[in-house]
């Protein structure tokens, strides 16, 4: 009776080891679906931090090709690390911001203002040693937001209790006619990774196939442990296994016991 209860207990622990955790409601829906070679609607209009209108197709056909940032400035934690993250391989890379490409970051939050926008920006360029005149920010309404979002297959979700945006991270090349050449996921890029996808889009080259997505969000990020949930989930996996095996290994020896002290009796 007692070994019985021991093996339905390992077998239980073994399951709940191996089960993956339920997704957050907020974040059912959320993630990347690549349109590598898709053009975005070069026709939608947005507001720069200047206050003027302007239709993205401003910010193409020189045959410089742009790296796009879909961003919003009440997100403190996964905007800032994406962001951080083109900062410092902009700083890094041979090319020259403004020469050689631009980068534009279009805020996700349609109540975002062009002052809550300036400062961002204003924020960023000031780390830069030159091109901050290509270094663009937008606002924009609802609907210009989802359209362009839905282009580039960046899907996000609102949660109405704490009104943040859970969204991937995830940043994008276009080549300067505006198809997608390149997505790079995380919160890091390597600057020779970067440039040569820059490279790629100014030649007007597209990546073929899909890469896969290191989908993070707002809502799982730790920026005190600089961790995402999905790591300790998986280490606490890991604990979990190793206490099956323990266990298994206990049930083992309680088992050569029982069968050393039948004997002996």
């Amino acid at each position: 009776m007692t070994r019985i209860a021991i093996l339905v207990l390992a077998l239980a622990l073994g399951r709940a080891a191996r089960a993956e955790p339920p997704r957050p409601a907020q974040l059912q829906g959320v993630g990347v679906d690549e349109h590598v070679g898709a053009s975005i609607p070069l026709r939608l209009g947005f507001t720069d931090t200047s206050g003027r209108r302007i239709a993205l197709s401003t910010l193409f056909g020189d045959g410089r090709p742009v790296v796009f940032v879909l961003t919003y400035v009440r997100c403190k934690t996964l905007c800032s690390l994406v962001l951080r993250g083109v900062i410092d391989a902009v700083r890094e890379l041979p090319l020259q911001l403004g020469r050689d490409y631009r980068v534009v970051l279009v805020s996700i939050d349609p109540n975002e203002t062009t002052a809550d926008a300036d400062a961002r920006r204003r924020e960023i360029v000031s780390r830069l040693d030159r091109g901050a005149e290509s270094f663009v920010y937008l606002v924009g309404a609802e609907h210009a937001i989802r359209t362009l979002a839905d282009s580039l297959g960046f899907r996000y979700k609102v949660d109405a209790r704490t009104e943040q945006i859970a969204h991937p991270a995830v940043i994008f090349v276009l080549t300067p006619d505006g198809r997608i050449s390149r997505y790079l996921h995380g919160v890091q890029f390597a600057p020779v990774e970067l440039a040569a996808a820059l490279r790629s889009a100014a030649a007007g080259d597209v990546l073929s196939g899909h890469v896969a997505a290191t989908v993070l969000d707002c809502f799982r990020f730790d920026p005190a442990l600089r961790a995402h949930r999905e790591l300790i989930e998986t280490y606490l996996r890991i604990g979990g296994t190793i206490v099956m095996l323990a266990l298994g290994s206990t049930v083992a020896l309680l088992f050569v016991w029982e069968r050393r002290r039948r004997r002996s009796s």
